[in-house]
């Protein structure tokens, strides 16, 4: 019985830990919402295969959101209009080419690894994010019941 609960406590500690980010994802997510108006999120990452894609990454380099938080601003941009190839572009270019990122490769490798780990981010995001809008299965539209009226 004691294993469980060390279980539970340790899985508490995590989602303290990850809260933060979380919060601070919504609140960018929030951001996006208020400030970029879902028709021209459409205009820009909506349409097209290519330039979407990389436009998203080029976005999402100076956000700085670590992979728990970007998860609620990638969800965001998908609702508002994005394709599914721009939204996973912006996922993988995120956490990847943050600036807290980019620090910390700075402090623990060399810096001609501090270059090339944004740049290999960002590519991978870019081939990520073409190769779901030529090759990947397209989100399915959600299916709204129509209510009929009487009379």
């Amino acid at each position: 019985m004691n294993i469980i609960y060390e279980i539970l406590k340790e899985s508490w500690y995590l989602y303290l830990d990850v809260a933060v980010y979380m919060l601070f994802g919504f609140f960018v997510a929030g951001i996006l919402y208020v400030f970029f108006k879902a028709d021209k999120i459409k205009k820009y990452l909506g349409t097209g295969k290519i330039k979407p894609v990389f436009l998203s990454a080029l976005f999402g380099i100076p956000i700085p959101l670590c992979s728990c938080g970007v998860v609620p601003v990638a969800t965001g941009l998908k609702k508002q209009g994005a394709n599914d190839g721009a939204a996973l572009s912006f996922m993988i270019a995120t956490p990847e080419s943050g600036v807290d990122s980019i620090a910390i490769s700075y402090a623990m490798l060399d810096p001609i690894m501090t270059i090339i780990r944004p740049v290999a981010g960002f590519l991978t995001a870019v081939c990520t994010g073409i190769a779901q809008n030529f090759w990947g299965k397209a989100t399915p539209a959600p299916i709204v019941p129509i209510k009929e009226t009487g009379g």
